[in-house]
């Protein structure tokens, strides 16, 4: 008896929101203007939406990187008064560090909320670089391979 073909889901896509925009930082599967964005409160609700889109889906996140969970904590309830960890915000959000940040990256292709993931941050250019530099690599080492590509200057 041969085992059935394994189906493996499509690469995540991965964009930061700048001032002017979004930008794709892996190859697109579809132009920007295809892709719809949810920004809601929990994987669940971002993932009964992304289920009922036609194109694809792209969870925005707010993010806040930092060297310990603990530091970047603190410094999200610094930019948000009246933020705690656990607290059910509108919008899905970070605060943690590289290695946290892939492994909620991880969680929402492995479990296929969504199409990609689009990251806010106050500062979209250190976030961008941190992405290719750190969370990318440590997605490779869980065995996804995200697809990035040069992005243009935002």
């Amino acid at each position: 008896m041969t085992s059935p073909a394994r189906i493996h889901p499509a690469p995540l896509r991965l964009a930061v929101h700048y001032d002017a925009g979004w930008v794709e930082l892996t190859a697109p599967g579809a132009p920007a203007n295809e892709v719809v964005r949810l920004r809601t409160g929990s994987l669940h609700e971002a993932a009964r939406q992304a289920a009922q889109s036609a194109t694809p889906a792209f969870v925005d996140i707010d993010v806040l990187l930092a060297g310990s969970v603990n530091e970047a904590f603190l410094a999200f309830t610094d930019q948000r008064p009246g933020w705690s960890p656990g607290l059910r915000a509108e919008v899905i959000v970070h605060p943690g560090t590289p290695s946290t940040l892939a492994g909620l990256l991880w969680d929402i292709w492995a479990a296929r909320v969504a199409d990609g993931v689009t990251l806010h941050a106050t500062d979209p250019h250190a976030l961008t670089a941190r992405l290719l530099d750190e969370v990318v690599p440590l997605l490779a080492r869980r065995g996804l391979h995200v697809d990035v590509r040069t992005p243009a200057a935002a």
